[in-house]
This record gives C-alpha cells, structure tokens and sequence, in this order.
C-alpha cells in the first residue's frame, strides 16, 4: 500500500471518530436540556400551586402578607357559640426574599430550586369587637413541620387594634377578603359550607 492511501485512510478515520464525538455530545446536550425543561416545569407548577393557595393582603418596608385561603375560615367562637370569628393562618414572606425568588422565574433558572425562609402565624378575629387574638408563629425554611405548639384559645387574650400597627393592617386585610359572617344576608353558600362542615366534618 502506498503512502497516498494511507494518508487518506488515516484521514477518512479521524473524520469517522469526529463525527461519533460530536453526535454524542448533541446527545447528551438533548439530554440535559429535556432534563432541565422537565425540572424547571415541576418547579413552576409547584410555584403555581403555591400562588394558589396564599393570596395577597398587602406588604409594608419589610414583608408581603398573604392570606392562606385554604385554611381560613369562619368559626363558632369557643365561648359564645352565637358569635363567630375568622380562624386564619398568615404567611409573612421578606420582600427581598420575594424579589430573589421573582428574579429567578424571570430569568427561566430551571436549576433554581427556592426555598427560602417565610412565617406563619396564626390568628383569631373577632369582627363584632374589632379584636384580634394571636395562636402561634412558625419561622419556616422549606416544608412547615406539623408538631406545632400553640396557645389555647382563651379569652382574655383578646387585644384591641392599634391604628397602623401589623396587627391593625392583617385585621382589615383579612375582614375585608372574608367577607360577610355566616347567617348575614346574602352569604347563604358561605352558612351551609359552615354548617355542613360542623355537622358532618366536611371542607366544601
């Protein structure tokens, strides 16, 4: 064999092996990406899920308040079953935490997995006094544990508003997205929702 063919096989191999790489390498960039899209669409439907359940009352220089609408209900108050008050968690989210988590969705960072820091705390309204009664506060990082200590509902542990405090602006916010207690007029959907989950323990 002459020196001509072999330099030609020689090159006609290396071409071969050239070619192999780089389809590999498309491969496992495909790969990755469909990776990344899946990753990135289960985070936004989580995100999702999320903005459906809290809603926001308003934000003041440090926190977005949001109200837990699945959980927030009216309730016969616990010594004076002729009365009802408003049963409500609210989620406190720092603003600049919000704006991390906001600047990552916008840029489309499929790695980006937010957790972050919020709280809960749980509170009693009492819209016929204009009074506010304070359970418990979580500081949450991820998923909030269920073994939670909280005070019992007592009631000399009702406080009265101060204009412009938190407590004030969370009373408005959540009377307001309330609504009507049960048994007003014009709220019956809202009255046999309540009544149907005292008598047969079942959340419609």
């Amino acid at each position: 064999m002459n020196m001509k063919k072999i330099v030609t096989l020689v090159m006609a191999l290396v071409l071969l092996l050239g070619c192999g790489a780089e389809a590999a390498v498309s491969s496992n960039s495909n790969s990755n990406s469909n990776s990344n899209t899946a990753s990135g669409s289960y985070a936004s439907e989580k995100n999702n899920k999320q903005d459906k359940r809290y809603e926001k009352l308003f934000s003041d220089n440090y926190f977005n308040y949001y109200i837990d609408k699945k959980s927030a209900k009216w309730i016969a108050c616990p010594d004076k079953n002729d009365e009802y008050i408003i049963d409500v968690w609210v989620k406190l989210e720092r603003i600049d935490e919000a704006n991390a988590r906001s600047l990552a969705e916008r840029v489309n960072d499929s790695q980006y997995t937010y957790q972050g820091k919020y709280y809960l705390e749980h509170y009693y309204i009492r819209p016929s006094t204009q009074q506010i009664q304070f359970l418990c506060e979580l500081e949450v990082s991820g998923r909030p544990d269920n073994d939670i200590s909280q005070r019992k509902y007592n009631v000399k542990n009702w406080e009265y508003l101060v204009p412009e405090s938190v407590e004030d602006s969370i009373y408005q916010a959540v009377v307001k997205k309330m609504g009507k207690k049960p048994g007003s007029k014009g709220n019956i959907l809202e009255s046999a929702g309540d009544f149907i989950e005292d008598v047969f323990r079942i959340a419609i």
